[in-house]
């Protein structure tokens, strides 16, 4: 199935004749299309309807499609969004690429232009489902982790060695290989190249970006996420010294994290 095929539009405008005709094109490209004349019908069926893109007039008569967007966002429904308006300039352009707009077309648009700029925000909607989910699964999987099992997770993915983590956080290197083994399993990984994968996706997630799961829940975002920047921190301020023979190791667990992400990225 043509990703067309499985994917809704909605095209909010209070001008039926530009909702019937951008209907009428994306209809043409494969697209099941929704059209509101309102933000607020829009918001209301929301939860009913799995939106891929939404194509939303700035200057809406009850609510703009800026607020419109935003107010979806912070509810939870993080959907790629097309601003389009009859009258652009600078500041509102400004605006919609910090609100993160697929793009801002001046009306009127080429179908052309319309049809390409939705198929990159069903694109980078599919991306950012997967992004979003991965990351909802590695949280609430970190829930259960403790602190202590946080710090030596972040340190072995930062590639010191057991020995190091366990001078660095004064213990031994014995208990180091229980909690490694513990969070390893609590994560649900099995090597070290991709729990550096999973430390580098859950460090890397912006802090003041919520995390929602399927259900458009916001999730709290995890104690052990602090846990892990203060040891990283307190790491950098209180290098251990290691001999050749630690730092040939450590190259390999980098080489390792190295072919990890360059095949996953």
């Amino acid at each position: 199935m043509l990703a067309s095929q499985s994917s809704i539009i909605a095209v909010v405008d209070d001008d039926e004749g530009v909702c019937r005709a951008m209907e009428r094109s994306l209809r043409g490209a494969g697209y099941r299309v929704r059209t509101y004349n309102k933000a607020r019908d829009y918001l209301a069926d929301r939860e009913d309807v799995d939106t891929s893109c939404v194509i939303v007039d700035i200057n809406l008569p009850d609510i703009d499609g800026l607020h419109m967007h935003m107010e979806d966002y912070a509810d939870g429904y993080d959907v790629p969004t097309v601003f389009i308006t009859g009258h652009a300039d600078v500041k509102t352009a400004v605006q919609a690429m910090k609100e993160g707009a697929i793009d801002l077309l001046e009306k009127p648009f080429e179908e052309t232009a319309l049809l390409e700029t939705v198929a990159r925000g069903v694109a980078r909607g599919s991306e950012q489902r997967a992004y979003r989910n991965e990351l909802a699964a590695v949280w609430r999987c970190l829930e259960g982790v403790t602190p202590r099992e946080a710090e030596v997770c972040a340190l072995v993915a930062s590639g010191r060695l057991n020995k190091q983590i366990a001078a660095l956080i004064g213990t031994t290197e014995k208990t180091v290989k229980v909690h490694r083994a513990r969070v390893m399993r609590k994560l649900g990984i099995r090597s070290v190249a991709e729990l550096v994968r999973v430390v580098d996706r859950v460090l890397g997630a912006p802090a003041d970006r919520l995390v929602f799961d399927a259900d458009h829940h916001a999730l709290p975002r995890p104690r052990a996420l602090s846990s892990m920047t203060t040891a990283l921190g307190a790491a950098s301020q209180n290098r251990v010294a290691t001999a050749p023979g630690y730092l040939n190791a450590a190259r390999g667990v980098y080489r390792e994290a190295a072919t990890a992400a360059e095949c996953y990225f």
